[in-house]
């Protein structure tokens, strides 16, 4: 049995739309929404229970006057921020659904300690094209700095494909069409050449605004610059990263192969996720990439996580006997990613985000314990005016009178 969560808000499209993705994203909740007072307290008094309340603040005299029991109340409110209202936690309004989901979640309870002090290093890896390493890389980071951690995605890729995703716009010292003051190259030119000028780029890095919601770097200006990458370089980069960055995760996004930085990579990462997808070819080459490594780099195995995408349902021992009798971590098939033109697509499933809270979680990263809010790193501004078609946003203006219907989408 999952949570049970009722959200409550006038706007029929809101309510609707919060409890079908938070349903998307946990399948086990049972989840009621709510348009009108007299409904909401109706289902109260018939004392079905739950775990949190969802309320506007326009409704919530409705959950005064019938108290849900033992349920925790959380309070949307039309403001910029989160924080509190009439003494109960608040959530803001408007803003992405991703960044709502992940507010709600951390106000049911579930957040944990961080599980090491200082930065770590993941790296998300795969035999070859085609697995998802970059989408699976790419929502870790945003689902990482979503629960409130600080985050920095790194693409040590030849050749990247994710551009568009990584600024989205002009930066502060950039000429239109210029190069990216703050990528990769720039960074190991002055690790090498003036030390000092790289501390304090990096220390920068972690304020810079993406549609991932966390730190990152342009990936190189030319292939040539990763193909030729050394393993003192690369270990001088994450070095310089984790001690300058003030990050508590780094997720590294490399191509794979058997170089000497890349396996230098390998050594310096706390966690490794083995990535793979349902394709004959592919899981061969998986196979014999981990006996490779496993050969090579001792100790591998106790670090790694392996991760099997594009599921259409649970994976069975006998696709890959996997080390030391692993289990496959489950990542879903998303028919809507066949063909995607707008690669912001690929941080837009609820279902895929739920996979990836699972992964999270099964990683020790529940959120950090102790944080009352994380900071808004959605790069999303409230727009009260109302919700503009396809951003991802919940923006539907309270409509007058308080009118709508009950809705419910019950486990």
């Amino acid at each position: 049995m999952g949570i049970r969560l009722v959200v409550a808000a006038p706007q029929p499209g809101y309510a609707s739309r919060l409890a079908l993705y938070l349903k998307e994203r946990d399948p086990q909740a049972e989840i009621a929404a709510f348009t009108q007072a007299d409904a909401l307290e109706l289902y109260l008094q018939a004392g079905r229970g739950a775990d949190l309340l969802v309320v506007q603040q326009s409704l919530l005299h409705a959950v005064r006057e019938m108290p849900p029991g033992g349920a925790k109340v959380v309070v949307l409110t039309e403001g910029a921020t989160s924080g509190e209202h009439e003494g109960l936690p608040a959530i803001a309004q408007y803003q992405s659904l991703p960044r709502l989901a992940a507010e709600i979640r951390r106000l049911i309870g579930t957040a944990s300690a961080k599980p090491t002090e200082g930065t770590e290093l993941w790296t998300v890896y795969s035999a070859g094209g085609g697995a998802g390493k970059t989408t699976l890389a790419l929502n870790i980071a945003r689902q990482a700095a979503e629960r409130g951690y600080s985050v920095m995605y790194l693409n040590l890729e030849a050749l990247c494909g994710i551009g568009s995703l990584l600024g989205g716009g002009v930066p502060e010292g950039r000429e239109p069409g210029g190069r990216e003051p703050d990528g990769l190259s720039r960074l190991l030119y002055e690790l090498s050449a003036h030390p000092s000028s790289a501390e304090a780029r990096i220390r920068a890095l972690g304020s810079r605004r993406s549609a991932v919601g966390a730190g990152y770097l342009e990936p190189a200006d030319h292939p040539a610059e990763l193909i030729a990458m050394s393993p003192e370089r690369l270990e001088t980069l994450i070095e310089a990263l984790r001690l300058h960055g003030g990050f508590d995760l780094i997720v590294a996004d490399p191509d794979g192969g058997f170089a000497g930085w890349q396996q230098r990579l390998l050594e310096l990462s706390g966690r490794i996720c083995w990535i793979a997808a349902d394709d004959a070819q592919l899981l061969r080459k998986t196979e014999s990439m981990l006996r490779e490594w496993g050969d090579r780099l001792p100790g591998l195995f106790g670090k790694s996580t392996y991760v099997w995408n594009k599921a259409l349902g649970d994976a069975t021992s006998d696709i890959l006997r996997l080390p030391g009798g692993a289990q496959w971590q489950s990542l879903p098939y998303i028919p809507q990613w066949k063909r995607v033109s707008d690669i912001g697509a690929l941080l837009g499933s609820g279902a895929f985000a739920g996979g990836v809270d699972r992964l999270l979680d099964a990683l020790g990263y529940a959120g950090p314990a102790g944080r009352s809010e994380p900071p808004d790193l959605s790069g999303y501004a409230p727009r009260p005016e109302g919700r503009r078609s396809g951003d991802g946003e919940l923006r539907e203006p309270v409509a007058a009178g308080g009118g709508g219907y009950a809705w419910s989408a019950l486990g």
